[in-house]
């Protein structure tokens, strides 16, 4: 009888860590916010859903759309938690400018978790910068 409330206990403690691990994961998901290409995005969109998305259309020709992603790249704890910034690339993603009406390089549009526009704009340069522009 006694290993039996050995092994309830046990396995109470085990379900207890790994939800406290579940926890410190999801922690950790939202301590930083993120930069990460549409294919990510796409690929694990439910994970941001919850946050702030911000689509960035980007050209790799576009001076300003290279000065972003330096100051995006250049220090990722950054970008506000919560906040996601997906790499669009504006010479291959006409349905998506065509979508939320993007007619140039270096736009952002952000979005909620059923893909429709809350806000958009141009000229930002830094993850602070996005963030404070949100809706």
């Amino acid at each position: 009888m006694q290993s039996e409330v050995v092994a309830s206990e046990a396995m109470e403690s085990g379900a207890a860590m790994e939800s406290a691990d579940a926890m410190q994961t999801d922690d950790a998901m939202s301590a930083s916010g993120a930069y990460i290409s549409l294919a990510d995005y796409e690929a694990s969109k439910d994970m941001y859903d919850a946050g702030t998305v911000v689509l960035f259309f980007h050209a790799s020709w576009c001076p300003t759309c290279k000065a972003t992603e330096e100051n995006l790249n250049a220090d990722a704890a950054a970008i506000p938690a919560g906040l996601a910034i997906v790499k669009v690339d504006f010479d291959n993603s006409d349905d998506l400018r065509q979508k939320y009406g993007v007619t140039t390089q270096h736009t952002f549009v952000q979005i909620d978790a059923d893909g429709n526009e809350l806000a958009k704009w141009t000229g930002t340069l830094t993850a602070q910068d996005i963030d404070a522009q949100t809706a």
